[in-house]
């Protein structure tokens, strides 16, 4: 294998960013620090990238496969096993769906460098907007911002997670973790009044 060809250094970060990706699953080539809506180059992804086919052999052989698309600058896994698949809660199936609304919505406005951010209350309005999520309590909403922030689809900008006027910045890895046929099928979903409204917001 292409690893046994690595040195001992090489190796030791392999196997460390392996557990990243299995606790992350989304590595990102551009990341924020809190505080800061500058993002700076991730070095974790600039090495993923030099070892890709190295890494991917690795995973391979335990039944996971190594995807990067270099367009949105997001290396990520997928794995056919049903075991292995990460199982959101509603609200956090609901938060992930309304932030790709938001994502697409915004990225047609984002500045050159491609950073799209929004507010935790524009989530919960676009979230209104569908008539499908009943209110939640400010724990539940915090749980559900926390787990998509440890899987790399938000990065918590200012403020804290319970609080409306917090900014995210919506990371590209949303494009991974919810594609663009399965968001038509869920806008088609809906009751046709809220799925035209939001069409005409994301389309605007």
């Amino acid at each position: 294998m292409r690893i046994d060809q690595e040195s001992a250094e090489t190796r030791e970060e392999i196997r460390e960013l392996c557990h990243k990706l299995f606790d992350e699953n989304y590595i990102l080539e551009f990341v924020f620090a809190p505080n800061d809506t500058l993002r700076r180059a991730n070095p974790d992804y600039s090495f993923l990238s030099l070892n890709f086919d190295c890494v991917a052999e690795l995973l391979e052989q335990c039944g996971w496969k190594l995807n990067q698309d270099t367009q949105a600058g997001v290396i990520y896994l997928t794995s056919l096993y049903p075991s292995t698949k990460v199982t959101l809660t509603k609200t956090e199936s609901y938060y992930l769906f309304g932030l790709r609304l938001l994502y697409d919505e915004k990225k047609m406005r984002a500045s050159a460098s491609g950073e799209v951010f929004a507010t935790v209350q524009e989530l919960l309005e676009k979230l209104s907007t569908l008539d499908a999520l009943e209110p939640v309590s400010r724990q539940e909403r915090e749980r559900a911002l926390r787990t998509l922030q440890n899987k790399n689809i938000i990065t918590r900008i200012t403020g804290k997670l319970t609080e409306p006027d917090t900014q995210l910045a919506i990371m590209p890895s949303i494009l991974c973790a919810i594609s663009a046929p399965k968001v038509k099928r869920l806008l088609e979903s809906l009751p046709e009044e809220q799925a035209a409204a939001t069409s005409e917001e994301v389309s605007e």
